[in-house]
């Protein structure tokens, strides 16, 4: 496997654009080990330390909107558990800042947290047009979860907690149960494939969102057994910061950041 290398902080926009036919060129994408997704968690975490303080404000500011955001879905049972999912849609999304520290790190230039917030004038339309597809994702997937409670939760009203509760222990429960999980994991599945390698990228170098698009999925059609561990990993260190009431989330959030930085840089072929 090769390792990271340092590129240019504003690579040609042809390197990954239209040829002379008018056909996206998309970069190159390697195989790796089923171990890598530890190398990554390893290097995220060095990049973690670096500045902490640049990288623990942006979780920081994860939980605080986490947190705002199931306060305000708190006594709405229909929209309590899309809104934890939407929110997991769109993180990438927030991590714009902590790929910008480690592509930074890479490359020897000046890292601050200020700096860090300059990362969305390197892509800007292509960025501006993930973010707004990882909200009509999150928008989508609250969508079916209010249509799939209503089809089928025939229980009394109860607060969010209680009703997954009643869920989980009535057998009555367990058709919504599994068509709800079934679905999340479908569309969640299809974000992950989506996103794994496109934010970090659309950061490191100018390229369009499709192109993006396509990478990441050739990313995950050449790595499915490393991919879906990584994928693990991100859910369970995320099931950590949400179980520890979103408290975890303010080093888990910079520290999954940093290493989907490493995980593209692994993944994608310089152009």
């Amino acid at each position: 496997m090769n390792h990271s290398v340092a590129v240019p902080p504003a690579p040609p926009a042809g390197g990954s654009g239209p040829d002379s036919a008018g056909n996206i060129r998309l970069p190159q994408v390697r195989q790796i080990r089923i171990t890598t997704p530890f190398t990554w968690l390893q290097r995220g975490w060095a990049d973690l330390w670096r500045q902490p303080a640049a990288s623990l404000f942006y979780g920081v500011a994860v939980a605080v909107t986490g947190a705002v955001i199931l306060g305000v879905t708190a006594s709405l049972p229909y929209l309590f558990g899309a809104a934890i999912t939407g929110f997991l849609l769109v993180a990438p999304m927030l991590a714009a800042g902590l790929y910008e520290l480690s592509r930074r790190y890479l490359t020897g230039e000046p890292a601050t947290l200020f700096d860090s917030m300059r990362a969305w004038r390197r892509n800007p339309s292509a960025l501006v047009s993930f973010g707004l597809l990882s909200m009509l994702a999150g928008t989508v997937w609250q969508v079916i979860s209010a249509v799939i409670v209503a089809a089928y939760y025939k229980g009394p009203a109860l607060a969010p907690l209680d009703m997954m509760i009643e869920v989980l222990i009535n057998p009555q429960h367990y058709l919504m149960f599994f068509i709800y999980l079934g679905s999340g994991g479908v569309l969640a599945a299809l974000v992950f494939a989506l996103s794994v390698v496109s934010m970090p990228m659309l950061v490191d170098r100018r390229c369009d969102l499709l192109c993006t698009l396509a990478t990441s999925l050739n990313a995950v059609a050449a790595n499915p057994l490393p991919l879906a561990l990584w994928a693990l990993i991100i859910m369970l260190l995320t099931g950590l910061g949400f179980a520890t009431a979103l408290i975890g989330m303010i080093l888990v959030m910079p520290w999954l950041g940093h290493a989907s930085f490493h995980a593209y840089k692994d993944l994608v072929e310089e152009t």
